[in-house]
């Protein structure tokens, strides 16, 4: 799957369930990483809950989920260089 098709099918299965998302790259070892970074809003009974959340997707030369080991290479990479603490995977080819 290219990268404009893979951002199209999340965004028709996440999009519609979050407030403001915006796509990032980060070059890391010499490759590009995508990522998804933005807001998530639920409402319930009048009250409101709020959160942010960044979703590492993969290297766009990869169709590959990350490793156990790469993840946490780049757990530590977000929180040395942007001090994000919390991150979520993709853990499904990207084809």
């Amino acid at each position: 799957m290219k990268e404009n098709e893979f951002k199209k099918k999340w965004e028709e299965w996440y999009g519609d369930m979050l407030g403001m998302y915006q796509w990032q790259e980060l070059e890391h070892k010499n490759r590009k990483l995508l990522f998804v970074c933005g807001r998530f809003t639920l409402s319930d009974d009048g009250s409101r809950l709020a959160s942010t959340f960044t979703q590492v997707i993969g290297y766009l030369d990869s169709k590959k989920p990350l490793t156990e080991d790469e993840q946490n290479e780049i757990r530590e990479l977000f929180r040395c260089q942007q001090g994000i603490e919390n991150l979520s995977f993709w853990t499904a080819p990207l084809s």
